[in-house]
């Protein structure tokens, strides 16, 4: 029988939403994770598209850490800065424009599977 080190044991375990959640925290700045989406909604997309344990999952967001990193300090044009103040507050904006993100966790996986596997297989948004 093959012995299995405890770090690939992790790598094997199924997808959860808090095991994505402690991941996302562990890769991208604490700054982007706010809101109240579920993480759970996640493990079934993902699961749709082949990402079905942790191991899989880092390796995906790692792949495009740094350009996720990129599009989230992308500046905003006006027109998206006056759109997003009415629906998130301007406060909200203000404070995304000083501190340089924008998207939360689950949408910075969003991203990583468009990103992955082209726009048809974006996860859906509620």
């Amino acid at each position: 029988m093959k012995y299995i080190t405890s770090r690939q044991r992790k790598n094997i375990s199924p997808l959860t939403g808090c095991i994505i959640q402690f991941e996302m925290s562990k890769l991208f700045p604490k700054k982007n994770d706010y809101g109240t989406a579920s993480f759970d909604e996640l493990v079934p997309e993902l699961a749709a598209l082949g990402i079905r344990t942790l191991g899989e999952f880092k390796g995906l967001m790692k792949k495009h850490r740094r350009q996720l990193i990129a599009i989230d300090r992308d500046r905003l044009c006006s027109h998206e800065q006056s759109f997003y103040a009415e629906s998130f507050g301007k406060e909200f904006v203000k404070d995304a424009l000083r501190r340089q993100y924008w998207f939360a966790y689950p949408a910075l996986v969003r991203i990583a599977v468009e990103i992955e596997f082209g726009p048809s297989a974006s996860l859906s948004e509620e």
